[in-house]
């Protein structure tokens, strides 16, 4: 016969562990990927772009969290220097009028943008003004520009430094 303060024991031991088991089930129901979005091929994902309302309801549906739409928390800055491909300009240190053409196919392609100062020597991630929206043409169209003027904000985190591009011109 199994002394009763020992079949209490695992008694407890048994809740206990089911307790756990079906928290854990409980938080994986809730603030788990419901249907599998976060594993969507790109291919799929990049159409939403267009249209943030499905991508938001989805992403509500799915319990994914979405930042899009939202705006980059940073400081204001105005800044004068050019935009390019960070492809071409970390491999070879290659930007301005001759490379225009180059950094505009580079970054149409994928290649991430880069803000090179007229003085410093810091170089900045470009930033769209809104998470998941777009940089609107006014910005790309001057890729390979030097001497542009941006107004925008700076936002670091991890040692490295972005600039969301509010406005641009001469």
């Amino acid at each position: 016969m199994v002394p009763r303060n020992r079949l209490l024991s695992r008694n407890w031991i048994v809740a206990a562990g089911a307790i756990l088991f079906a928290g854990l089930a409980l938080c994986g129901f809730q603030f788990g990927d419901r249907y599998g979005m976060n594993s969507m091929p790109y291919a799929q994902v990049q159409p939403l772009v267009s249209d943030l309302a499905k991508a938001r309801r989805m992403a509500s549906e799915g319990n994914i969290e979405l930042l899009a739409g939202e705006t980059p928390k940073g400081h204001p800055v105005n800044l004068r220097g050019e935009v390019s491909d960070a492809n071409c300009f970390l491999a070879s240190h290659t930007h301005a009028y001759d490379h225009a053409f180059c950094a505009k196919l580079c970054v149409a392609a994928g290649s991430p943008l880069v803000f090179i100062p007229d003085q410093g020597e810091r170089i900045y991630v470009v930033l769209s003004p809104q998470n998941a929206v777009r940089l609107p043409d006014k910005v790309l169209d001057q890729i390979g520009v030097p001497g542009v003027a941006v107004q925008g904000r700076l936002v670091e985190s991890n040692g490295m430094t972005g600039l969301a591009v509010d406005r641009i011109g001469r």
